[in-house]
C-alpha cells in the first residue's frame, strides 16, 4: 500500500492491492445502495453496455488487472489521524471493515464492480485475484466533493445534472444537519411545496449550481466536456469555507422565505406572485438570489479574490442581510405586504420579453443584488423590483 497526503484538499490518498473477495466484503452494502452516492449510475442495461460488460467479465475471469477502483470515505478528525498511522494493507482493511458503510462511497467503479460480481458467479476462483483500489479519506465533506468533481471531469457521459446529482447526497446531509428549519422534498417523494422553507431537492441542486458558478443562465443538460461552470464549481469547492458559505446563504434565503410568506394571504392580486410564498416557490427567484450572493462575495465569473477578501465580503453580506431582515421585526402582516410590494413585482414581470425563465432569473438577480450592494435603509422592495 502507498498513502499520500493531498495538501490542496487535505485528503489522504491510499493506493492498495487487495483480493476481489476482500473488496466485495467491503463494498457489497455500498454497491446495493448504488455506490453510496445519490443517483449514482446503476449497472448499464443498454445493448452496448451489456456487450462491453460481457467482455469485461470474460477478461476478469481470465485474470485481467482492472484500472483502480476509487472509493471515498468521510472520517471524523480522530479517525483521520488513525489512518495517517496505518502502514500495512492488513491494518487498512481492518480499519475499513470497522467503518459504517454510510461513510463509504464508490466514486469511480460501479460498472467494474458489477462485472466483478458477474464474473464471480461463473468462477469462484477469481475471488483470490488481486484488485487495485484507491481510497480517498477526507475529514471535510468539501474535500471529497472536490475530488468527486475532478475525477469525472471530461467524461462525456456525465452531464451537469449527473454531476450535481452525484454530489447532491453529501451536500443534502450537511444542509439537513446545519439548517434546522428547512424541509427538503426528496426526488422520489413527488411532494409539492405547500409552505415556506420547503424546497424540492432538484431546486436545491440548481441553487448550488448558481452559487458555485456565479451564473444565472446554466443549462443543466449541458455536457461535461463543454461545461465551464463545472470547473468553477470544482475550484470553488476546493476552498474549505465554500460549503459553509452556501449553507449560510441558504439559511438567509429560508429566513426571507418565511418572512415573505406572511404577505399577501388576503390580497386580491392579478399576477404570478399572488402571495409572498410564491416568490421562492419560483426557481428563478432562488437561482437569482444565490447567484447575487456568490457574485457579491466571490466576484463575477472569471475573477478571483483572495481568502481574506472573500471572508470579509461574506461577513458584509451577512451583516447587511441581518439588517434587512430586522426591518420586519414587529411588523404586522399588512405592513409586510406594503414593504414587499407584490403589486409592483407583478407589474414589472408582466413586461417581460423573450424567454420567461431567463428574464425572471436576470430580474431577481438584479433585484436581490440591490439588497447586498446597498447599505441603505430600504423603505420598501420597490427599488429592488425596479432594478431591472
Amino acid at each position: 500500500m502507498d498513502t499520500l497526503h493531498d495538501k490542496r484538499t487535505n485528503c489522504l490518498s491510499s493506493a492498495n492491492t487487495i483480493t476481489i473477495d476482500a473488496y466485495l466484503s467491503l463494498v457489497t452494502a455500498v454497491y446495493e445502495n448504488r455506490g453510496g452516492i445519490e443517483l449514482q449510475r446503476a449497472p448499464l442495461k443498454t445493448k452496448t453496455g451489456l456487450r462491453i460488460r460481457k467482455r469485461m467479465v470474460g477478461d476478469i475471469t481470465a485474470g485481467t488487472i482492472l484500472p483502480p477502483i476509487v472509493l471515498g470515505v468521510t472520517l471524523s478528525i480522530k479517525e483521520f489521524e488513525t489512518v495517517r498511522k496505518i502502514d500495512t494493507p492488513e491494518a487498512m482493511m481492518e480499519f475499513l471493515n470497522g467503518l459504517d458503510s454510510n461513510s463509504v462511497s464508490i466514486i469511480d467503479g460501479m460498472q467494474r464492480t458489477t462485472a466483478i460480481m458477474e464474473a464471480l458467479k461463473s468462477s469462484e476462483d477469481i475471488k483470490h485475484n488481486p484488485l487495485r483500489i484507491e481510497i480517498w479519506f477526507a475529514k471535510s465533506i468539501n474535500s471529497l466533493i472536490y475530488r468527486m468533481l475532478v475525477l469525472n471531469t471530461g467524461q462525456v457521459p456525465w452531464d451537469i445534472k449527473r454531476q450535481l446529482e452525484t454530489i447532491y447526497q453529501p451536500i443534502l446531509k450537511e444542509i439537513e444537519k446545519k439548517v434546522d428549519n428547512i424541509d427538503i422534498l426528496k426526488l422520489d417523494e413527488g411532494s409539492r411545496r405547500v409552505k415556506s422553507s420547503q424546497y424540492q431537492s432538484s431546486k436545491l441542486i440548481e441553487f448550488f449550481l448558481a452559487f458555485s458558478s456565479r451564473k444565472i443562465h446554466v443549462d443543466l443538460k449541458e455536457k461535461v466536456a463543454e461545461d465551464f461552470a463545472r470547473m468553477e464549481a470544482a475550484e470553488a469547492t476546493a476552498n474549505d469555507y465554500f460549503l459553509e458559505h452556501f449553507i449560510l446563504a441558504l439559511k438567509i434565503l429560508s429566513l426571507l422565505d418565511d418572512l415573505f410568506s406572511e404577505c399577501g394571504k388576503n390580497l386580491d392580486i392579478d399576477g404570478k406572485f399572488k402571495s409572498g410564498k410564491d416568490i421562492f416557490t419560483s426557481s428563478p427567484a432562488g437561482i437569482g438570489f444565490m447567484a447575487a450572493i456568490a457574485v457579491f462575495v466571490y466576484g463575477r465569473p472569471g475573477f478571483s479574490k483572495d481568502k481574506e477578501e472573500v471572508l470579509s465580503r461574506m461577513k458584509l453580506f451577512f451583516d447587511r442581510s441581518v439588517k434587512f431582515i430586522k426591518r420586519f421585526d414587529g411588523k404586522s402582516p399588512e405592513e409586510i405586504e406594503s414593504f414587499l410590494d407584490l403589486f409592483t413585482l407583478n407589474e414589472k414581470l408582466s413586461r417581460r420579453s423573450g424567454k420567461v425563465g431567463e428574464f425572471e432569473r436576470e430580474f431577481f438577480f438584479r433585484a436581490f443584488s440591490v439588497i447586498f450592494e446597498s447599505d441603505n435603509e430600504l423603505e420598501s422592495m420597490e427599488p429592488c423590483w425596479a432594478a431591472y
